[in-house]
């Protein structure tokens, strides 16, 4: 795959994966001028692609248990690092995606169970079912939910973006430091394409 000078081409069998634009984080972030930022790239990005006809298949992920959290074992390395957050309960505003970006029935929404979009979820199911080759990512937090779904995705052999603009880290002032290891170093190590919003954009529009 090319590297983050190149001009990328994303194929003619992308899918578009959104990770945890949940209210519950966004909130928690909105707040800071990396938050902000975050914010405003993604939500240019969910914007045009949304204005594309026709639209390449677009997933959103939202981490959702049921009502007492029988998903999660308590007192383990994950319920510790969620339990800050609040209780993710499935069905309740803080798990819905937030209405700074536009989602409509031709997306899809997907609970999840942890980091990774693929634990508790059809998101295997249904990039397979849709002859789905490349996935571009964008999603908080970058060495949770992020690098969490680039693993899994690698070890299924899917060609994978990261737009660099789209990701952060939680707590957000840690986004610069992570950004450098995991966008500037791992990923390129792992073949994996990092790209600007600006070059995503344009890939958009070449890959129609």
């Amino acid at each position: 795959m090319g590297s983050s000078n190149d001009t990328p081409n994303f194929g003619k069998r992308f899918a578009v994966l959104n990770l945890d634009w949940m209210h519950i984080l966004t909130n928690a972030i909105q707040g800071t001028d990396e938050g902000k930022k975050y914010i405003h790239s993604c939500s240019r990005w969910n914007d045009a692609v949304h204005q594309l006809d026709p639209r390449p298949l677009t997933v959103f992920s939202t981490l959702a248990f049921t009502r007492g959290q029988p998903e999660v074992e308590a007192n383990k390395p994950f319920a510790r690092l969620i339990f800050p957050f609040g209780s993710f309960e499935a069905g309740s505003k803080d798990t819905q995606i937030d209405s700074r970006f536009l989602v409509d029935d031709k997306d899809i929404v997907l609970q999840k169970t942890r980091w990774s979009a693929t634990t508790g979820s059809s998101l295997e199911q249904i990039l397979k079912a849709q002859g789905i080759d490349t996935v571009v990512i964008s999603g908080l937090s970058l060495s949770g939910a992020v690098m969490s779904t680039i693993y899994r995705l690698f070890d299924l052999d899917y060609n994978i973006f990261v737009i660099s603009d789209n990701v952060v880290e939680l707590p957000v002032d840690q986004t610069e430091v992570f950004s450098k290891v995991l966008c500037g170093t791992l990923l390129p190590k792992m073949n994996l394409s990092v790209v600007s919003l600006e070059q995503a954009l344009t890939a958009l529009i070449k890959s129609r």
